[in-house]
C-alpha cells in the first residue's frame, strides 16, 4: 500500500517532475533550523501585510463611517442663481460682483423628484426634507439652531438619530414633539418631557415637547421635527427645500450627482465637495497600506533569497553528486524552485493565520463610550479576505522569484569542481 505522501504526489505533481519534487521536500525536511527560518521570513512578511492592511483599512473604514454615516451622501436643492455682470465696456458700473445671500427655495414637485431618484443606480434611500435656521428658547433665552423636518422613519436611515439617542425616542415623533442634541438641552436646561419654543427665520413660532435628546459627539447639532411642522414653521405649504440621498458606494457620488443634474433642474451636491480634504486623507491611507505591504514583501523576498543561496552553498556536494550521476541543469533548477514554492506555501499559510489572529485580537479592546454612542474599538480593524488572499499570492510569487537566483546558481555548478 502506498504511503499517503506518495498518493498526494501522484495526484498533484506531473510525472515528469516527481523526482525533483521529492528531492526538494527532502531538502526542506533535512534543513532543520534553516528551513524554519526561511518559512518564518515568508510568514513574517505575510503577517506584516495582513496586520498593516487590516489596521489601515479598519481606520479608513472607521473614518468614513464617522464622517459619512451621519450626513446625507448627496443633497438635492434649488441652485443659487449666479449673478451676471453688465457687459458694457463703455459704462462700467462696478469692478466687483456681489453674490446675494442664500434664500429658502422650494421644490414643489418633490414627490416626483423622490420617485425618480429612488430609481437611479447606487441610490439606497431618499428623504424629502425642510431645513432652515431658527431659534429655540425656554423663557427669555433664545439660542440659534438648525431646524430639520422630515419623515422620522426615512430620515433615521439617512442620518441616524435613534442610534445616537441619550434618552427618549425619535421614530415615533408626533406633530407637537421635537428631538434636540445634548448641547441645546444643556443650554436651555431642559430634559425629555419639557416644552420649548421654536421660532423660525420666517417669524413663525410654535411650542414643542422634547421627545428625545441625542449626542453625536460633534458639537452643536440640529433640532428635528416632523415634515409637516417644518413646512408650517417656514411657510413652505406642501413644498420642501432639500432632498437627502443615501448611496451604496460613497466614493461614486460624483457620477450620481452629475446624472441627477442632467435629469432635473436642481443642484446635486455630493458629500465629497464639502469634505474633499477628508476624502484625500482616506485615499492616502489606502495608498500607504499598499506601499507598506509591497516593501514588506520585497524585504522578505531578499531574506528568502539570501537563505536559499546559503542552502545552495551548503548542498554543493550533494548537487555535484547528482550532476555526476546524470542530473540535468533543468532538474537541479527545478529542485530549488520547488523548494522555494514549498517554503512559500507553508510560510504564507502560517502568516495568514497568525496575522488574522493578531488583527482579530487587537479589534477586541474598546475605548470608553460617549453617552448615546456605541463603544469604538481601541484599534479599528477590518479583516478583508480578498487582501489576505492577495498577500498570500504575492508572497508565493516573490518567494518563487527569490528562489530563481539560487536555482540558476545550483544548476551551473561544475560537478568536478565540487567533488574536488
Amino acid at each position: 500500500m502506498k504511503p499517503f505522501g506518495d498518493i498526494v504526489i501522484s495526484a498533484l505533481i506531473p510525472k515528469a517532475y516527481r523526482f525533483e519534487f521529492r528531492l526538494a521536500m527532502r531538502h526542506l525536511l533535512s534543513g532543520g533550523l534553516q528551513t524554519i527560518l526561511t518559512i518564518s521570513a515568508v510568514a513574517t512578511g505575510v503577517i506584516i501585510v495582513v496586520f498593516i492592511t487590516s489596521l489601515i483599512f479598519g481606520l479608513q473604514n472607521m473614518m468614513s463611517v464617522l464622517l459619512t454615516e451621519s450626513i446625507p451622501h448627496v443633497t438635492v436643492q434649488v441652485e443659487d442663481p449666479k449673478p451676471k455682470p453688465i457687459e458694457d465696456p463703455n459704462n462700467p458700473t462696478s469692478s466687483r460682483i456681489e453674490v446675494s445671500a442664500s434664500r429658502l427655495k422650494f421644490i414643489d414637485n418633490w414627490d416626483e423628484v423622490v420617485t425618480m431618484l429612488r430609481g437611479l443606480p447606487n441610490v439606497s434611500d431618499v428623504a424629502a426634507v425642510v431645513s432652515g435656521q431658527g431659534f429655540a428658547s425656554k423663557g427669555a433665552n433664545p439660542i440659534g439652531v438648525t431646524v430639520v423636518g422630515a419623515d422620522p422613519e426615512l430620515l433615521d436611515v439617512i442620518t441616524p438619530i435613534t442610534r445616537d439617542l441619550v434618552s427618549g425616542r425619535y421614530k415615533s415623533l408626533s406633530s407637537d414633539e421635537i428631538v434636540i442634541d445634548t448641547e441645546l438641552a444643556k443650554d436651555l436646561n431642559v430634559t425629555v418631557g419639557e416644552r420649548i419654543r421654536l421660532t423660525s427665520s420666517s417669524n413663525q413660532a410654535d411650542s414643542f415637547t422634547v421627545a428625545g435628546i441625542y449626542n453625536r459627539g460633534q458639537g452643536r447639532g440640529s433640532a428635528y421635527v416632523t415634515l409637516r411642522n417644518a413646512q408650517s414653521l417656514f411657510g413652505l405649504g406642501t413644498s420642501v427645500n432639500i432632498v437627502y440621498l443615501k448611496v451604496h458606494d460613497i466614493y461614486a457620488v460624483d457620477d450620481l450627482s452629475n446624472s441627477i443634474m442632467a435629469l432635473t433642474k436642481y443642484e446635486a451636491r455630493p458629500w465629497t465637495r464639502d469634505y474633499s480634504r477628508n476624502l484625500t486623507n482616506m485615499q492616502m491611507m489606502g495608498i500607504s497600506a499598499y506601499l507598506i505591504s509591497a516593501f514588506s514583501l520585497i524585504a522578505s523576498a531578499f531574506a528568502i533569497a539570501s537563505v536559499l543561496i546559503v542552502s545552495v552553498l551548503q548542498k554543493s556536494a550533494q548537487i555535484g553528486i547528482l550532476k555526476s550521476m546524470g542530473a540535468r541543469q533543468s532538474q537541479i533548477s527545478t529542485v530549488f524552485v520547488f523548494q522555494g514554492l514549498g517554503v512559500a506555501i507553508i510560510g504564507s499559510s502560517v502568516g495568514a493565520v497568525v496575522g488574522t489572529a493578531i488583527a482579530y485580537l487587537l479589534s477586541l479592546p474598546t475605548r470608553p463610550a460617549v453617552a448615546g454612542q456605541e463603544p469604538l474599538a481601541l484599534f479599528p480593524v477590518k479583516i478583508i479576505p480578498l487582501y489576505i488572499g492577495l498577500a498570500m499570492l504575492a508572497a508565493i510569487i516573490t518567494t518563487v522569484i527569490a528562489a530563481v537566483l539560487p536555482a540558476r546558481r545550483a544548476a551551473k555548478l561544475n560537478p568536478v569542481d565540487v567533488m574536488r
